[in-house]
């Protein structure tokens, strides 16, 4: 039987497949890679979100859910909160203030570490 927590980590698993696509199809487009920072971000919402849902909580905000993950009771490590806000903010960056990225940073920077460690964190 599929649960909430199971419906989260395989969308975080589909974000993460969509931003490794943009970035392997569509290097050379700006706003495909600014998308493939978007959708990394997305896939730390949905797998933090899983890990918050077997903690017991459904935050339906990005604040709620980062103040869940910021109380020692929900045991998300501090390197870990640190990758998914970090993941936020080039995500607003890429959205809100037309941020150029280049693809290799993407890949090395966002996927290869911050969202490895987010999804290392939740078992992915």
């Amino acid at each position: 039987m599929s649960t909430a927590a199971d419906a989260h980590r395989a969308q975080a698993r589909a974000n993460q497949d969509f931003a490794d696509e943009l970035l392997r199809d569509h290097a050379g487009s700006s706003s495909h890679v600014q998308w493939a920072v978007t959708a990394t971000f997305y896939a730390a919402v949905h797998a933090m979100q899983a890990h918050l849902i077997a903690c017991g909580h459904d935050p339906q905000s990005h604040q709620r859910r980062e103040q869940l993950m910021a109380d020692p009771l929900n045991k998300v490590p501090a390197d870990v909160f640190r990758a998914y806000m970090t993941l936020s903010s080039y995500s607003k960056k890429s959205r809100y203030r037309c941020g150029i990225f280049a693809p290799s940073w993407v890949r090395q920077t966002l996927l290869d570490r911050h969202l490895k460690a987010i999804f290392d964190f939740v078992s992915l």
